[in-house]
């Protein structure tokens, strides 16, 4: 009796295997398959012109990338060696074998303007297929880090101190040379010169422009010594001019953030989980059933700020992709983010930042704390728990880091003189006073019985699992943690490709645990 089977490497077969018995009917690879077979010929026409020598076909491509994505391989060469290697990426590829250089080129250039309907029509696709309604979404973010250097950073501080510093020296050459004026009677002294200080708005242009007109009136001053010594001065000027026109160029790249990155100017540190600063973007998700239904880059830390244009992004893709009811925790629960779910007609289930406070019954309240102030909409005024009226004084209008306007009312305390309850109310010198947003509270309001009904509850247990999964998936299972390519569009892009390959991945789980 024979020990161990025969292994016959070196005996070839009459004919090869066929591909397609050599994988299994509900492998993964199937599903992709499957589903880029599905997109309409439309799309295609989007990306490629025709003209010059047939390309690969970018259906072929597409399955490959997805599928490379879906495999834990991101490397456009590794890539090109699984084509050359792997059964699977041989049959998606028909045999044929594109080059790491071909299979990036159509990666980076020709998909990104076509991702989004591919990801449109795979919406379409899972709706289709049964798997997700449009009715509940769940939305949250985290953290990836960028490919940049860890010590590549620019803040927006430093920037603004320099730049300081920078106007102050250029006072002082400018008043060296106002000194030089006074001592010398040619006509170089007459060059008019931009008002001076430190902290005034010269830009680094009109210190060019400046220092170019003196330079050109060297040649008229008669004194030797005051020549060299306003040469001097107005090779500084140059310099100065040079350092001010890099740190107005920081700004620019700035915008609203606090700081970037020298090797992936797009990207803004970020503390990330472990509580290391990295450059990082934070990446937006929107789910249904563990399905992600869209996702969105956003360079604020913040997931608050975030949410609009995440939001935008469904908008713009049609109605129908609208979804009935928007789940969300606490860092959504802004007046911006309330007014978009009400414009388009979804039902408010974002939490606020008191919310789980004033769900435990055993909290302790300050007597004075702005909660025990009574509303009286006949007069408009407020009652504190002493008794006393507040009354209406004026509105003003705050303007959030995103642009969005609210409206502020001031309410203001008759009389606090001689309360006994003054110094327990308020640490200020004057009266009592209270910032009321009439249009947030009633957005808590809608947002509290909302999410404290029975839908509200069991949309409350879902949450956790049904966004942080992906993520899990991202982080633990693929072990993808941080970006490969650089710039906002092309993490956008990148991370698009992540979020197909993770429905099609959930897909087939779900089709293989129906088979089992």
């Amino acid at each position: 009796m024979k020990k161990y089977k025969d292994c016959p490497q070196h005996q070839y077969q009459l004919l090869p295997p066929s591909l397609e018995e050599l994988i299994d009917s509900k492998h993964l690879v199937r599903v992709v398959d499957e589903f880029v077979t599905t997109l309409s010929a439309k799309i295609w026409d989007q990306a490629f012109t025709g003209g010059g020598a047939p390309s690969y076909h970018p259906q072929m491509m597409l399955k490959i990338i997805l599928y490379a994505y879906s495999s834990q391989i991101y490397s456009c060469r590794q890539i090109a060696k699984a084509v050359r290697q792997d059964v699977t990426f041989m049959w998606l590829a028909g045999m044929q074998r594109p080059n790491f250089n071909t299979i990036n080129r159509f990666r980076s250039d020709y998909f990104r303007p076509i991702l989004e309907s591919v990801f449109t029509e795979l919406l379409d696709f899972l709706e289709d297929k049964g798997y997700i309604s449009f009715t509940d979404f769940f939305v949250d973010g985290t953290k990836f880090q960028a490919d940049a250097g860890r010590y590549t950073y620019v803040w927006k501080k430093n920037t603004h101190r320099y730049k300081a510093a920078v106007r102050k020296r250029v006072k002082q050459l400018f008043d060296d040379i106002d000194a030089l004026n006074v001592a010398e009677d040619e006509k170089y002294g007459d060059a008019d010169l931009p008002e001076r200080g430190e902290h005034s708005d010269i830009s680094a242009q009109e210190i060019q422009d400046t220092a170019h007109r003196l330079s050109d009136e060297l040649t008229e001053i008669t004194d030797k010594k005051n020549r060299r010594a306003l040469k001097s001065k107005v090779n500084k000027l140059n310099k100065e001019a040079e350092k001010l026109a890099s740190y107005e160029h920081q700004e620019q790249i700035l915008g609203q953030r606090n700081s970037y990155s020298k090797t992936d100017p797009d990207a803004t540190f970020m503390r990330l989980k472990d509580e290391r600063l990295r450059p990082a973007y934070n990446a937006q998700i929107s789910t249904e059933n563990q399905f992600i239904t869209n996702y969105s880059i956003s360079q604020n830390a913040s997931d608050s700020t975030a949410f609009v244009a995440h939001f935008e992004k469904i908008v713009r893709r049609g109605e129908k992709y609208l979804p009935q009811n928007y789940m969300g925790d606490a860092a959504y629960g802004t007046e911006e983010n309330y007014t978009q779910l009400e414009k388009n007609e979804v039902t408010n289930y974002l939490k606020y930042n008191t919310f789980h406070l004033e769900q435990n019954k055993n909290r302790k309240i300050p007597p004075f704390h702005r909660d025990n102030f009574t509303y009286d909409e006949s007069d408009d005024s407020f009652q504190c728990p002493a008794g006393k009226r507040l009354l209406y004084q004026e509105t003003i209008e705050r303007e959030t880091k995103t642009g969005f306007k609210q409206s502020i009312r001031i309410y203001e305390c008759e009389d606090c003189a001689g309360c006994p309850h003054k110094t327990l109310c308020t640490k200020g010198v004057g009266n009592r006073t209270i910032h009321y947003n009439p249009t947030l509270e009633r957005y808590r309001a809608q947002a509290r019985k909302n999410l404290n009904s029975d839908d509200g509850m069991a949309l409350r247990k879902r949450r956790g699992v049904e966004v942080e999964t992906p993520f899990g998936d991202f982080k633990r299972n693929r072990l993808f943690k941080r970006f490969y390519l650089r710039g906002l569009e092309k993490v956008e892009h990148e991370f698009g490709l992540h979020c197909i390959a993770h429905n099609l991945r959930k897909i087939t789980l779900i089709r293989m645990k129906n088979a089992a």
